[in-house]
């Protein structure tokens, strides 16, 4: 500091004695100098007001024989602090010294014209197509604590850096710019033909002073120089025609498991969703041959084939096996006593009970005054008459049993509906006519019937979910004919139907419903007080009793049959199953009159599943016994 003061003042000194006319001269020989205290010192030589970060720190050496004016000294003042990392930010009256990285977040407060070293930011206005290549240029050159950032959607480049070094930035910039204005530069086709775009953009683009167009057929490319803003032009012409080429082909995808016209409308729906009704894409069903003829640009119709082929694939199938069981019972008694007397051929008195399904004694009387035939009912009668005196004794009991076991099975494929009807049809009369006229005898009488199925129905849809589980939607109906007869006529059927939804295990067998019924019904009938008399109070009363119980279940089991293999063992354990049943429920012969049967019910043995097939098959009753042969097949020599 002694130095530094003593050089000072020595300087001081020379410039006081030089005339007053000649300029303030300045001679600096410093070494190993405080950096503050050398900011002090040019403060004081420029009158210049500074205001020094707390980052300011270092030490200063500077060399100069030659005596220095006051603005030499300030820019060897500006190139020390660059060379320290440092700049100037002016402000009004006073600036300040911090460091490069502080520099960008401070505002520069003059109004004035700033001088040399100062610190700015500036937006340095570049076309937008060199953008790219200025920046790569430029970025290099700015100090490392500079702040350079590319605009591209405005054609800016903005740079935060001392004025010295943004006005040397900008020149670059604009020599760049000027540079690029007649540059040249190859536009690349990726689906056009260059030879053609040149003749399109050759009439779309009019020519301008130094600006050309040609066309490289081997890259493929379109070469154009001139400036940018024609260049851009053209660029932007070339990118709307190198559009990809709509040529369409057809493609013919034959369907191994599906069904054209449903597939067809799957990819229809799926393509106008995607392609937004696209014209240029058509799918059609040619059900005969079961395939399908799509036709598209060619770079989408192999995309559309291998969803249409990844969409048919080989269906499972599953075998629906169900069981109904009904078991009913029904008991039924009744015992009456009834009698009476008669005066003038009338009834005087006695007693007389109408019971369900018994002749009352006061029909019986009237039907024999009219000569008519007698039916006192089922059961045990007893009757006696004097001609005064009629009694009538009738009892009965009856019992009644039904066992039902019926065992449809049906295969489908999944979730495809599936029928199978076991049943016959039978006529109800619903109406009548005829035409009498004049005459007693109907003339041209006819009936009306409706013919309806009476048996088992089985209607069942099933869908295999992804964890093998299937889901079945049932309709299952089973009726017959009961025997009774209604009273306004047509014969009773008794009707047991179910429909429901429900999940089954593959191979898990499970109960869809089911009844249990038990009913019990007493019929009493007598003559008050007299029947409450011992021993003769029984022939004043009338009793029926009637008790039922029935056991309805409906089981059902899916088997799910992927492979064709599965398919061929699972018909073959049936097979073996219903022949084994078959034999069981064959008739015995009693005698040796008719030829004994030796494979009845089921065709084949259940192991070769050909023989129902094969041609020189013939059941061995038909070869051994009464019956005539078959006829031979027919062969026909297409050589006579």
């Amino acid at each position: 500091m002694i130095r530094l003061a003593a050089l000072v003042f020595f300087s001081l000194g020379l410039a006081l004695a030089t005339p007053s006319a000649a300029p303030a001269q300045i001679r600096l020989d410093l070494r190993d100098v405080d950096l503050r205290s050398f900011i002090q010192l040019v403060s004081e030589q420029t009158g210049r007001n500074f205001l020094v970060d707390p980052e300011v720190q270092g030490q200063v050496s500077v060399f100069a024989p030659v005596s220095v004016t006051p603005a030499a000294m300030y820019e060897i003042f500006l190139n020390v602090l660059e060379m320290n990392g440092l700049t100037i930010v002016e402000g009004e009256g006073i600036d300040r010294i911090v460091p490069m990285h502080a520099a960008a977040g401070l505002a520069a407060r003059s109004t004035s014209a700033q001088q040399g070293g100062a610190y700015e930011t500036r937006a340095i206005p570049v076309p937008a197509a060199d953008l790219n290549e200025i920046y790569d240029v430029v970025e290099p050159l700015i100090a490392p604590d500079a702040m350079l950032t590319p605009i591209p959607s405005a054609g800016l480049l903005v740079l935060s850096d001392r004025h010295e070094n943004i006005a040397r930035i900008e020149s670059l910039v604009q020599r760049l710019t000027q540079a690029s204005s007649r540059s040249v530069e190859a536009i690349r086709l990726n689906h056009a033909n260059a030879a053609e775009l040149l003749t399109v953009l050759q009439s779309a683009t009019p020519a301008m002073n130094g600006a050309n167009l040609a066309a490289d057929a081997g890259a493929n490319s379109i070469v154009v120089s001139g400036p940018s803003d024609y260049r851009d032009r053209v660029r932007a012409i070339v990118r709307e025609l190198d559009q990809p080429q709509v040529r369409p082909t057809s493609r013919v995808v034959r369907l191994n498991y599906a069904q054209a016209t449903e597939l067809a409308e799957v990819m229809r729906q799926s393509l106008g969703v995607a392609g937004e009704g696209e014209s240029t894409v058509t799918v059609v069903a040619e059900p005969q041959s079961n395939a399908i003829l799509i036709t598209a640009p060619q770079e989408r119709v192999e995309s559309i084939a291998q969803a249409v082929r990844a969409l048919d694939v080989r269906p499972s199938q599953v075998l629906i096996e169900a069981v109904i069981f009904e078991i009913s019972a029904e008991n039924f008694s009744d015992l009456s006593v009834q009698f009476g007397g008669l005066l003038n051929q009338a009834i005087g008195g006695g007693t007389s009970f109408a019971l369900d399904g018994r002749t009352s004694l006061i029909t019986l009387i009237s039907a024999a005054m009219a000569g008519n035939s007698l039916d006192p009912g089922n059961g045990g009668t007893l009757a006696a008459s004097d001609g005064n005196f009629a009694a009538l004794l009738t009892a009965i009991a009856r019992e009644r049993s039904t066992r039902l076991l019926s065992t449809p099975a049906v295969l489908t494929l999944n979730n495809q509906e599936a029928e199978i009807v076991v049943a016959q049809n039978v006529p109800f009369v619903t109406g009548s006519y005829s035409t009498v006229g004049t005459s007693p005898v109907p003339n041209q009488p006819f009936q009306t019937i409706e013919r309806q199925d009476v048996g088992l129905t089985l209607n069942v849809r099933p869908q295999i979910t992804e964890d093998g589980t299937v889901r079945l939607s049932i309709a299952q109906e089973v009726s017959n004919l009961t025997g009774t007869t209604a009273a306004a006529g047509g014969e009773v059927t008794a009707r047991r139907r179910l429909s429901t939804n429900a999940l089954v295990g593959n191979g898990e067998v499970i109960i869809l419903g089911g009844l249990i019924e038990d009913t019990s019904t007493a019929q009493n009938q007598r003559v008050p007080g007299l029947s409450n008399l011992p021993v003769i109070g029984q022939l004043f009363r009338g009793r029926s009793v009637q008790e039922g119980q029935r056991v309805l279940l409906v089981m059902l089991r899916p088997r799910v049959v992927s492979t064709e293999r599965e398919a061929s063992v699972l018909t073959r354990q049936i097979a073996r199953e219903t022949e084994t049943l078959s034999r069981r429920i064959a008739p015995r012969n009693a005698d040796s009159l008719y030829p004994q049967v030796r494979r009845t019910g089921f065709p084949f043995d259940g192991v070769d599943l050909n023989q129902p097939f094969d041609e020189t098959y013939v059941d061995q009753a038909v070869r051994e016994r009464l019956f005539p042969a078959l006829p031979p097949r027919l062969n026909v020599d297409v050589g006579q």
